[in-house]
């Protein structure tokens, strides 16, 4: 009996024993287990710190990169306005030759054709263009010519049945054109000029109050001092050469009223000869840019 008992003890000590290493292998392997996820949580924090920082750089080097771009940019755009300041100074005058009533898809191709060759800017005043004729637009834009505002409508009886009908005709034409190439352009002419007196006949004192509103709210319109005359009377090449030399004078700045309306071959055909002339007496061509000085009419409504 006294034997069991010994050996019955001893069985329940080793079973102490055994619950006893079995409970501190237990801890240890837990302990290990915490101490695993604590290095885990650690190196994956450490990671995305280095994927962080990787990003970070990238984006620091590409904005710097976008910065020396820009700066670079602007620093040969002053140069090529310094250069251009230097020849206006030499020059016997400045022409702007300006296009309204476009694009057209047979005559407006072929007059940037010209001013390509001729290394010349030229200025844009648009009427609404088809979907087609968008590519124009953006060509006009990308060989670096002014896109400018002429209208969505060129309807007079529209256009000036109010001031606000008149501005709401220019917003129209200019949100064409921002969907077409994302720039909203603040340079417009009036359909019939500034100092067109069919206006009155739908709404009298129109034109002052539109020619104030356009300037506050933030456009600069243009009219001109050198009328080709090739909506009206002029029906020959030579009639619009002419009317175009004959009236282009030193010592000014000349805008050149144009067209580049479809089927308009004689302003097509004297375009060449009339930058010609124009070089050959020692005149610049210049697109219109805000810095140009406004050439307008007086206001007869």
């Amino acid at each position: 009996m006294y034997e069991n008992g010994i050996i019955s003890q001893s069985k329940n000590h080793l079973l102490r024993y055994r619950y006893i290493l079995i409970a501190i292998l237990v801890i240890i392997i837990a302990l290990l287990i915490l101490v695993m996820a604590v290095i885990f949580k650690n190196t994956n924090k450490k990671n995305n710190v280095a994927i962080s920082d990787n990003n970070n750089n990238n984006n620091n080097n590409e904005q710097e990169q976008a910065m020396l771009v820009e700066l670079d940019n602007k620093k040969k755009e002053e140069e090529q306005r310094e250069k251009e300041k230097q020849e206006e100074e030499n020059a016997t005058g400045i022409i702007h030759l300006t296009f309204d009533d476009g694009p057209s898809s047979d005559i407006t191709p072929e007059i940037l054709n010209i001013l390509k060759e001729k290394g010349v800017k030229a200025t844009f005043f648009l009427i609404h263009f088809s979907e087609k004729n968008a590519e124009l637009v953006k060509r006009e834009d990308n060989e670096g010519h002014t896109v400018a505002l002429h209208g969505y409508s060129h309807t007079y009886s529209e256009v000036y049945s109010s001031a606000d009908a008149c501005l709401d005709n220019f917003r129209k034409i200019q949100e064409q054109v921002y969907e077409t190439i994302g720039k909203k352009p603040n340079i417009i002419r009036f359909p019939g000029g500034s100092s067109n007196t069919i206006s009155k006949k739908y709404c009298v004192g129109v034109m002052t109050e539109v020619t104030k509103k356009a300037l506050d709210e933030g456009f600069r319109y243009f009219d001109w001092n050198v009328d080709s005359d090739d909506a009206g009377h002029a029906k020959t090449r030579d009639d619009v050469y002419k009317n175009v030399t004959s009236k282009i004078k030193p010592g000014r700045e000349n805008v050149v009223l144009m067209h580049d309306f479809s089927h308009n071959h004689k302003t097509l055909e004297a375009l060449s000869d009339i930058i010609d002339y124009g070089l050959q007496n020692g005149y610049v061509f210049r697109k219109i840019t805000d810095d140009t000085k406004m050439v307008t009419h007086s206001v007869n409504n």
